[in-house]
């Protein structure tokens, strides 16, 4: 009676495992996938409601989110993209980091970038201030951000604000 027991709390327990380490992997709904975006920015404003939501394209589904802050005539644009279900479309957009020359010369700057684990690619175009940022996060989640009248460094700053251990895998 005790095997039988301890055999049926051992499946329960396996059974609950199952559905916690399915629900970390499964792609992210609009509502999860804002609350990896912090909602404030230090010195910013957020100008607008945040967006997201579901796409689905022929077979491949994703998730996007949107939030834009300002900061007098600074924006930033954050973008953030789970392609769980879609790994095709992050290999795409991933792929160039690492076969693509750095370039720098007196307006432009491009280069690939590996900040706290994860590869990405900064621009910044030094006659209109804008910075790009783009950065592969887990292997599933593309996250952008656009900086008007900012430099390169002042977007990685930013990125500090992000808990970027919390995304899920």
């Amino acid at each position: 009676m005790l095997r039988k027991a301890l055999l049926f709390s051992a499946l329960i327990s396996v059974h609950f495992a199952n559905q916690v380490q399915a629900q970390d992997v499964a792609l992210l709904s609009p509502t999860k996938i804002l609350k990896l975006i912090p909602n404030r920015i230090q010195r910013f404003q957020q100008t607008n409601d945040p967006k997201a939501l579901q796409m689905k394209v022929g077979t491949l589904t994703y998730t996007l989110c949107e939030r834009n802050f300002n900061d007098g005539n600074r924006t930033v644009k954050i973008l953030l993209f789970d392609f769980k279900e879609a790994s095709i479309m992050y290999t795409q957009a991933t792929r160039k980091w690492n076969n693509q020359l750095t370039i720098e010369s007196d307006s432009l700057v491009d280069r690939s970038v590996i900040i706290r684990n994860c590869m990405g690619w900064e621009s910044f175009n030094k006659r209109n201030q804008t910075s790009q940022l783009f950065l592969g996060i887990r292997d599933r989640f593309l996250l952008t951000m656009t900086g008007e009248k900012m430099e390169p460094g002042e977007l990685r700053k930013i990125l500090d604000e992000f808990s970027l251990d919390e995304f899920p895998k």
